[in-house]
């Protein structure tokens, strides 16, 4: 940054005095990177007068790095036109465009090399007449300012709640109903990732050369007057599938020309930072290449944002695989990210033989694999490669996914054709020519179960809706209204960075899940001091749990617990009142009394931090599930199974732990209760801390650790074996309905 304050002094000319009261003065502060004196009678160019944007918001005056800003009397022709390119095609009807002084509107499609006045294909217009109020030049900071500045926007957005929107570039065609830039609500949005620029020969390129640059255009210009960042996501599933990633970073060179040829083409098209889209590193030397690009990248997007006075974002669209997260080596590509963005959809899909959905919130317990699904696969991130949950974003489907020729076999009471033999014969709305993937719109699928050819089933234990034909038996794996609430909830609750949506176009018109995703950039992220807030079923009474860091709990720190405003325990420095506290590794868990006279369905409970600086740090409001003790299940691998069995003629609770998971040097703490549906009392079996387990027979068993022991009271037929994971965060890890046949 030039290190004095630049001001510029316009007077206006006579010609231009009903103007004077509004933009008599435009002063510009090179040090704040903008200029006062702008108002809505004004338009602005930073492309030298090559194109014109209206002034209508103070989002739009922020002018960083090098650059030179014109500002103008507010002309609409201007606005709307571009200066004529002979290297273009001008493929719609009515493009008007500026060149030898005056505007030209085309009549028909337009070839390059036509220049206006050369046929009849352009029609001659106004002459023009944009009025100039003043030019203003701006320059970058310099030293220890510059990497300041980088800081503190770093910090600035790292602080934001994210929901990040996919724009797909193709979605302007007739299949996704010519979803264009206006029909986007960026209210909902704090981000669009641009979908994609691809990667050929080693370097990145535009795939849609004739509609790209308009449409990045266009976004640039409602992004900024909207104050949503705009950015480039280089790959995605088809170029990924070509190998082209594999290839361009098989060698130090080619990964260096990659990672120059991505900064070069987010800088040409003025993108705010990269979207890395490789679908997926897999093997040993792909996640040293995936390693080596990312590292490139940012250390050239740092390079360049000191000299824009901008600071450029990095994220990389990432696996909802267990198996394959190691491959984009969190220990190290992390800290280089500012978002890591879960793709937590395309898990079950017609590539399958047997149905399943497209995007579980949680495993049901018919699934194959328990650990592929959202929440397991957001827990793995968190608690096995130690992802802060201040980058995670997690991914919402706004379409679904089919197969055809599914009998309506009930694997699961109440379900047909979950779980069943399916075939890829269904073709969707946005399949292409010969491809029966059965992928549709959110917008086609509501239409669908309006027509009343399908049945609308809900899974319980997974958390999502599918579609069922009877008639045609095809059956349609999506996410709706109740499902998207669910995991918006899911987010907030735990405390996640924000959501990614694929994509945006497949949204109704009105925004049906748009403005419930939208309630994520509402809701404060989690803080840290907050590591649980739950009710939980222990020992004939319901109890409110308060988890906090173990160093909070220390001289200098207080905290507060309130039921609808009203006190119901806190804490002094070291000392609880009216509270147990229970050490577990690097957490405390406060616990209360019973108290299920003073919390009725509809209460809130609030956490307040009263020193140091006091806030309010958690609050939930009370469900009569949460009452009754009934949570979804997250698998986080720590159980291996849970079941009951008869031993000597007494029933005994035998639960299989992972041993790394139950002895984590993190800290970890485990409950095993009964609980009966009538009376819901919640009634402890043992328990582990960091490991080590009371009340219970241990025998390790390889990498497992196998847990046995007899409840204090007969073990009946309906009750549940529940084992709740109270820390680090709070969840129902596994679950089991007594059964007669368990105690023959």
């Amino acid at each position: 940054m030039h290190f004095k304050k630049q001001t510029l002094t316009v007077l206006m000319a006579l010609a231009l005095a009903p103007l004077a009261a509004s933009a008599a003065t435009l002063t510009a502060d090179d040090q704040r990177n903008t200029i006062t004196g702008l108002d809505s009678s004004q338009m602005i160019s930073k492309d030298n007068g090559n194109s014109w944007l209206a002034y209508t918001s103070e989002t739009q005056n922020n002018f960083p790095g090098t650059e030179t800003v014109v500002v103008a009397v507010k002309d609409n022709l201007a606005i709307t036109s571009e200066n004529y390119d002979p290297t273009l095609s001008y493929p719609t009807a009515g493009t008007v465009v500026r060149y030898n002084g005056y505007y030209w509107t085309s009549k028909w499609w337009v070839n390059p090399a036509e220049v206006p006045g050369s046929n009849e294909v352009w029609q001659k217009g106004a002459a023009i007449n944009i009025q100039t109020l003043g030019t203003f030049e701006f320059l970058p900071y310099t030293g220890q300012a510059a990497i300041d500045f980088q800081n503190d926007q770093k910090a600035k957005l790292a602080a934001m709640r994210k929901i990040i929107g996919y724009f797909p570039e193709w979605g302007v065609y007739d299949a996704h109903n010519n979803f264009t830039p206006d029909k986007i609500d960026y209210s909902t949005l704090t981000e669009i990732n641009y979908g994609f620029a691809v990667v050929k020969n080693g370097e990145v390129t535009m795939h849609d050369t004739e509609k790209g640059p308009g449409l990045i255009k266009e976004l640039n210009e409602r992004t900024e007057a909207a104050g949503v960042r705009h950015i480039i996501s280089v790959g995605g599933w088809n170029n990924s599938e070509e190998g082209v990633f594999e290839a361009a970073t098989a060698t130090q060179e080619g990964t260096e020309k990659l990672a120059s040829s991505m900064v070069a083409y987010m800088l040409k098209w003025d993108f705010d930072g990269i979207d890395i889209d490789w679908e997926y590193p897999d093997t040993d030397a792909e996640k040293e290449s995936f390693t080596k690009l990312v590292q490139l990248v940012r250390a050239k997007l740092d390079d360049e944002g000191k000299k824009d006075d901008k600071y450029y974002s990095l994220s990389a669209a990432v696996t909802t695989n267990h198996n394959k997260i190691e491959f984009i080596n969190p220990a190290v590509t992390t800290p280089l990210f500012d978002t890591v963005n879960v793709m937590a959809y395309d898990i079950h899909g017609a590539f399958e033989s047997i149905t399943g959905h497209n995007a579980p919130l949680y495993a049901n317990s018919k699934d194959e694999d328990q650990l592929l699904n959202v929440a397991a696969t957001m827990d793995e991130y968190v608690n096995t490669w130690n992802v802060p949950k201040s980058k995670l974003l997690m991914g919402i489907p706004y379409y679904g996914r089919g197969w055809g020729d599914v009998e309506p076999t009930e694997i699961v009471k109440g379900l047909p054709g979950l779980f069943t033999p399916g075939t890829a014969t269904v073709h969707g709305t946005w399949d292409d020519v010969g491809q029966n993937t059965g992928t549709h719109p959110w917008y086609v699928l509501k239409e669908k179960l309006a027509s009343g050819d399908y049945v609308r089933y809900w899974d319980s234990e997974s958390g999502v809706p599918y579609l069922y034909g009877p008639q045609n038996k095809e059956f349609l794996t999506y996410d709706d209204p109740q499902s998207v609430k669910e995991k918006v909830d899911y987010i907030n609750q735990q405390g996640f960075a924000g959501a990614i949506v694929w994509d945006i176009s497949g949204d109704t018109p009105d925004h049906e899940l748009g403005n419930i995703v939208k309630e994520i950039k509402t809701t404060p992220a989690q803080d840290p001091d907050m590591k649980g807030l739950f009710i939980t079923l222990q020992n004939g009474g319901r109890r409110v749990v308060f988890n906090l860091p173990a160093d909070k709990l220390t001289s200098g720190h207080a905290y507060r617990v309130e039921i609808d405003g009203k006190y119901l325990f806190s804490t002094e420095g070291v000392q609880p009142y009216y509270a147990y506290a229970g050490y577990l590794g690097k957490e405390v868990s406060l616990s209360t009394d019973n108290v299920s006279s003073k919390i009725p369905v509809g209460s809130v409970i609030t956490v307040k931090r009263t020193t140091p600086d006091a806030a309010v740090i958690g609050q939930i409001t009370v469900t009569q599930d949460m009452l009754d003790g009934k949570k979804s299940v997250i698998n986080d691998g720590s159980v291996k199974s849970l079941t009951v069995q008869k031993i000597n003629n007494v029933p005994y609770a035998v639960v299989e732990f992972a041993k790394d998971k139950l002895q984590s040097k993190d800290g970890s703490s485990y409950v095993a209760k009964v609980i009966d549906d009538d009376q819901q009392i919640g009634n402890t079996i043992f328990y582990c801390d960091n490991g080590k387990c009371s009340y219970a027979n241990a025998s390790d068993q390889g990498d497992n650790t196998i847990l046995v022991k007899s409840d204090d009271k007969a073990i009946s037929v309906g009750e549940k074996i529940v084992i709740e994971r109270t820390s680090p965060n709070p969840a129902y890890v596994a679950e089991v309905v007594v059964t007669a046949d368990m105690l023959k």
